[in-house]
């Protein structure tokens, strides 16, 4: 072939496309996020006192259901995670949509908090571990490596403008219609964002449609390297032959350890603010609006500062960029003990939700960058069961602490102490080393044979 028409060949090959197949991906996640508004547990927390008035139930009874949630869906995980590495979401996520729908529908037929525990609990936990985050971020972490962290962070605004849009919607529908109506028009947002846009878009990784991460292609000399030899561990290398874990590897490694619990101590402490926040903020004498207008301000600061946290996130190489969120968490923390002045209540919620958000899009970049795209189902599902199992323990403690002492005060004051335990972990893990490495080409291969 003539030099010229090589050169031409060469070119056209290392184009780099206009537009990349995986932003179908995020926007998908982000459609599926935007339907996760009642699992989220500060959502929860507008349906403590109209259940409690109407069935008599204590307020640590109706928190339990987020830790029958939570066990169930780290248990249901265990398999998830590895099917979306085998197969990917696009048969997973329609099966979590149509379950959540009609489960939410079941929810309002309720009169025992065994029922409610039963649907709520056990049956939609299933149904959005199908559905939810652990699909979409591995996903997109499949799809991206150079700018996982503004990915994921698109796709988590998703998530953000469901509070936004359903916090005065939630307030509003419960207290003129009732809280069954509300979770009636959770079941049809589930049913409208997830079924249609995954089954469309969503993919499992791009070298099943002969794409790259990123829609860049490697070079021959990046191929052949492990990413720990690059300089940047977050490089175009990464996208061609990266690490292959086994249960048993992972679960022999202590960077996964300590990842766990680093993560799962932050799911307690979060977790515990989150579904306590608006009844705390009800205890203390302000009014709905307020409430409203308040936790739509929360939603509207992690929504506006998602972008600028997705780029922060590509940097998480650098211990003072994984540290930062617990940090300011911990500031928000001790600032709700003030909460009773209207001041320190509207800053207090500012900053905490900035360090929740920020550690969210950080904690799915860090797994990535340590354990790498091929594997990252099996180990998000194996940390995830941990994680919850810590995140399950924090609503029912932090009520437990109210039906014993009458405040949330003191629980806020263990809360700060439990991020800065997290800081610390974080502080002192490193990126763990694999035995084996591989590329695209020789998974796909091994799955054929």
């Amino acid at each position: 072939m003539p030099p010229d028409k090589v050169k031409k060949v060469l070119t056209t090959k290392d184009r780099k496309p206009r537009y990349f197949y995986g932003w179908n991906i995020v926007a998908a996640s982000f459609l599926a996020n935007l339907s996760y508004a009642e699992t989220h547990t500060s959502m929860l927390g507008f349906f403590l006192k109209p259940l409690q008035n109407e069935f008599g139930w204590s307020r640590s009874a109706l928190a339990a259901v987020h830790t029958i949630a939570r066990v169930t869906e780290g248990l249901v995980a265990q398999v998830v995670g590895p099917l979306v590495d085998k197969y990917g979401p696009r048969v997973l996520m329609p099966i979590g949509g149509i379950v959540v729908g009609l489960t939410m529908l079941g929810v309002t037929q309720i009169n025992a908090i065994w029922q409610f525990y039963l649907l709520r609990g056990i049956v939609v936990g299933i149904g959005f571990t199908f559905m939810g985050q652990l699909v979409t971020q591995i996903t997109i972490n499949n799809w991206f490596v150079k700018k996982r962290g503004r990915a994921l962070a698109i796709a988590q605004i998703g998530a953000n403008l469901s509070n936004i849009i359903f916090t005065p919607i939630t307030v509003f529908v419960i207290a003129t219609s009732g809280w069954r109506t509300m979770f009636v028009i959770f079941a049809v947002v589930a049913w409208l964002f997830v079924l249609i846009p995954s089954v469309i878009f969503m993919r499992r990784r791009p070298e099943d449609m002969g794409l790259h991460p990123d829609g860049v292609q490697p070079s021959i000399a990046e191929a052949k390297s492990k990413p720990e030899e690059n300089e940047h561990p977050i490089s175009e290398a990464a996208s061609a032959l990266e690490p292959i874990w086994s249960r048993r590897e992972v679960l022999t490694t202590a960077s996964f350890w300590l990842l766990t619990a680093c993560f799962g101590i932050h799911a307690m402490a979060s977790q515990g603010i989150n579904i306590s926040l608006a009844p705390y903020i009800q205890d203390l004498e302000y009014t709905d609006v307020t409430l409203t207008a308040v936790m739509t301000f929360r939603a509207i600061i992690m929504t506006v500062t998602l972008p600028l946290m997705g780029f922060i996130a590509e940097y998480a190489h650098k211990v003072t960029v994984r540290l930062m969120p617990f940090i300011i968490e911990c500031v928000g923390a001790f600032l709700f003990l003030f909460a009773r002045e209207p001041v320190f209540l509207w800053l207090a919620v500012a900053i905490y939700g900035l360090g929740f958000i920020a550690l969210d899009v950080i904690q799915a970049v860090v797994w990535a960058n340590y354990f790498g795209r091929f594997s990252l189902g099996l180990v998000r599902s194996l940390a995830t069961m941990a994680t919850l199992g810590f995140g399950a323990t924090g609503p029912v403690a932090m009520n437990i602490a109210f039906d014993l002492v009458g405040s949330y005060r003191p629980a806020f004051v263990v809360i700060g102490g439990l991020f800065i335990m997290a800081a610390f972990i974080m502080g002192v893990v490193r990126p763990p080393q694999a035995r084996r490495y591989a590329t695209a080409a020789e998974i796909m291969t091994s799955a054929r044979q």
